[in-house]
């Protein structure tokens, strides 16, 4: 958070992201139930941070929960055959976005990835023929 908010810059303190999903069981709790929990969580993930017998405690500062609900879909077993893959059967069309297929779920993660595969086969398609090259991006085919 730091290289991009020079605010949070402070080489003594750390900042922590989490995100609960499926948030089903969560959404109705209170914000301190949710901060109780995920200290709880911390502590058997991190004993030398967080709990009674920390090393090196850590020390919760402040906290903001924020709530979405249906922020992302439900990953399910067997669920990856109907997500739509990149490449389309549409001519010069193509997608990009954590929905589709790829190995992450419903994540930045995913949706980097996915965009770096729809970038493979936008070139691929360009270097097929299949789909022309605009002037203007022929020096990043060629790299």
């Amino acid at each position: 958070m730091s290289n991009t908010c020079r605010g949070y810059a402070d080489p003594d303190r750390s900042m922590l992201e989490l995100v609960f999903a499926p948030a089903k069981e969560w959404i109705g709790r209170s914000d301190e139930e949710i901060i109780q929990a995920t200290m709880a969580e911390l502590e058997v993930l991190f004993p030398r941070y967080f709990g009674p017998n920390a090393e090196e405690p850590a020390c919760l500062r402040k906290y903001h929960v924020v709530k979405t609900p249906r922020s992302v879909y439900k990953t399910t077993k067997g669920l990856q055959p109907y997500r739509p893959a990149q490449k389309t059967p549409i001519p010069n069309f193509f997608l990009a976005g954590d929905y589709t297929q790829q190995m992450y779920f419903a994540s930045m993660e995913g949706a980097v990835l996915s965009g770096k595969l729809a970038a493979h086969e936008i070139c691929k398609a360009v270097q097929a023929g299949t789909l022309p090259a605009r002037q203007d991006g022929a020096a990043l085919l060629a790299s």
